[in-house]
């Protein structure tokens, strides 16, 4: 939207102290949010160190929290149109606050990983509702397009802080203060609360489908279990198919709790898109490329390469700088080349990266992997933002919170699902006995792992095929 003036003067976008005050309370949470995304990657190993975990295990500090963010998301704009945004963000502050500080003095994977869906439902809380109480608090005008341009660099940004301040963290103090980090900041964002603009509730008689979300969580985390189970050695192939079927089970339950219930978490409608959909599966797929790549190199940098948390963090710079790169690009290749072009190109480079790594003949050193990331995180931010546009593209002002929902969800859920996909297969070439598996054993472990991977993009290049071959352009409908 353009305000009808030809530019802004310096008193028109100046913001008083309270929206001052307000906006850093709100950018801190979600830079705190967008860290979290990246920064435990880096302490992954010291992390496995520190508590003594597998490979199998380790993977669920990632995985956790992402089922639990990714399934809390379409929920939490449901609650917070019943019980409003001021209270479910501070809810979620406080929440993202908690569950840190017992991830930092976690005594226990066990404890670990359940403090990690803690941590991921007060996320979901704080990502849902931090965006619109930052629009409440500036209005409309020059000073809010200023503040919507910085959000947008925290999003950007936010993973590759995380990457850098994560090593420092680990190699300094400990992994510990990777999750300590968060207690300040909630503590300050949650003082400055009370100047936040406090929205009316809109509660409704019909109830919400909080069952619903809790079989789709239960039903994704039982299936990331399976994957793992299937590939841990001296493991029970009963129980594997007796998860597996759990899972099945339970997906079947979803779709027909969702079909009969009131206020369902997905508008029927707004699925029966093709380009919806479509983009759905990309993001999915490519949600579990970024965090199994994640995952595959923090471990095989630090363990097996010698790295330390920081380098390996610079090391993935390379990954995430230019997946921003890709996301700009690919947004204005899709303005005028259309959304299916550019996501399965970006899907395409995805996989050329990937198969590159698994052709290297024995271990890879680090200037392999380093030649690769940056085709890998453009590829990746330019089919993300093609599934993003095509995820909500024609979607009503009412349904907007939903795809954005839908859109986070899908990423999330497919990162775990890829981290639970890539440590299957590291698990599969380890030694049964548990001692060090040697090194050729982990490069072919290393080269599966991706070519698995390039796999996923396969797949998220196949569903790219369904996309809209046309312009994208946003006021056009789609669900005609």
């Amino acid at each position: 939207m353009v305000d009808n003036f030809s530019g802004p003067s310096p008193s028109a976008v100046r913001l008083g102290r309270r929206q001052r005050l307000a906006l850093g309370a709100l950018g801190a949470s979600f830079l705190m949010v967008t860290v979290d995304s990246t920064i435990v990657y880096v302490a992954i190993p010291s992390i496995q160190r520190g508590l003594g975990l597998s490979t199998g295990t380790v993977q669920w500090v990632m995985s956790a929290f992402l089922i639990s963010f990714g399934g809390m998301l379409l929920l939490s704009t449901r609650f917070a149109d019943m019980f409003g945004r001021r209270r479910l963000f501070t809810a979620g502050l406080a929440l993202v606050t908690a569950a840190s500080l017992l991830s930092a003095v976690a005594w226990s994977g066990g404890v670990l990983i359940a403090a990690r869906v803690l941590q991921g439902v007060g996320a979901a809380l704080v990502a849902t509702t931090a965006l619109p109480l930052l629009a409440l608090s500036l209005g409309n005008g020059p000073a809010r397009s200023r503040a919507l341009g910085l959000w947008t660099l925290i999003g950007a940004f936010g993973g590759t802080s995380g990457l850098l301040l994560g090593g420092v963290l680990t190699d300094g103090p400990g992994w510990r203060w990777v999750f300590l980090l968060n207690v300040p900041v909630g503590i300050a964002a949650a003082l400055l609360v009370p100047l936040l603009p406090a929205d009316r509730c809109a509660p409704s008689g019909r109830p919400l489908d909080v069952v619903g979300a809790a079989i789709l969580v239960s039903a994704l985390a039982l299936f990331g279990w399976t994957i793992v189970g299937a590939f841990t050695p001296n493991g029970s192939a009963v129980a594997d198919l007796l998860r597996l079927a759990g899972a099945i089970m339970l997906l079947l339950l979803f779709l027909t709790v969702e079909s009969r219930a009131a206020r369902p978490l997905v508008r029927p409608g707004l699925l029966r898109s093709r380009t919806r959909l479509a983009g759905l599966v990309v993001l999915f797929a490519a949600g579990t490329i970024v965090d199994g790549v994640l995952l595959l190199i923090a471990l095989y940098s630090q363990e097996s390469l010698g790295f330390s948390a920081s380098r390996f963090g610079i090391l993935m710079v390379a990954l995430t700088l230019p997946s921003v790169i890709g996301s700009y690009a690919g947004q204005a290749v899709a303005l005028r080349h259309g959304l299916r072009t550019v996501a399965m190109v970006g899907m395409a480079m995805v996989c050329a990266g990937l198969l590159a790594l698994t052709m290297v003949p024995g271990p890879l050193a680090a200037g392999h992997i380093l030649s690769v990331l940056p085709v890998i995180g453009v590829g990746t931010g330019a089919a993300f933002v093609a599934a993003q546009i095509a995820v909500t593209l024609g979607a009503t002002d009412a349904d907007s919170p939903t795809t954005s929902g839908l859109t986070d969800a899908s990423f999330s859920m497919g990162g775990a699902i890829g981290l639970a996909i890539v440590s299957a297969v590291l698990v599969a070439h380890q030694t049964a006995a548990g001692a060090p598996a040697a090194p050729e054993r982990v490069a072919d472990g290393l080269h599966t792992a991706f070519a698995v991977a390039a796999g996923l993009a396969v797949v998220g290049a196949l569903a790219a095929l369904l996309l809209r071959h046309g312009g994208s352009h946003p006021a056009r409908r789609v669900d005609a």
